[in-house]
């Protein structure tokens, strides 16, 4: 990964935002808000991604991972982190 693109807090949550998320992981950047959560990507030749978000930094590191296997999924547990303080796996 180069670069790391920032994003406000609520952005995600808008259809620009999600889209912004899709676009900057595809072309293996990252996306940070502040200490509140990052996302990076491995994308595979099949067009696959596995996704992690990692939130809650304390100044030495991400205090929650969880794994996501489709952008929407992984835009909605951002949402949820956002509006609750808790990243939700995949499945939640």
């Amino acid at each position: 990964m180069t670069s790391i693109t920032p994003m406000a807090p609520g952005q995600i949550a808008t259809e620009a935002g999600g889209d912004k998320l899709r676009g900057e992981l595809l072309n293996a950047k990252g996306l940070r808000c502040g200490d509140d959560w990052m996302a990076v990507a491995t994308t595979y030749s099949d067009g696959a991604a596995e996704i992690e978000v990692s939130a809650d930094f304390d100044g030495a590191s991400w205090r929650q991972h969880e794994y996501f296997y489709s952008f929407d999924a992984a835009i909605k547990a951002i949402m949820a982190y956002e509006a609750t303080g808790e990243l939700p796996a995949e499945d939640a």
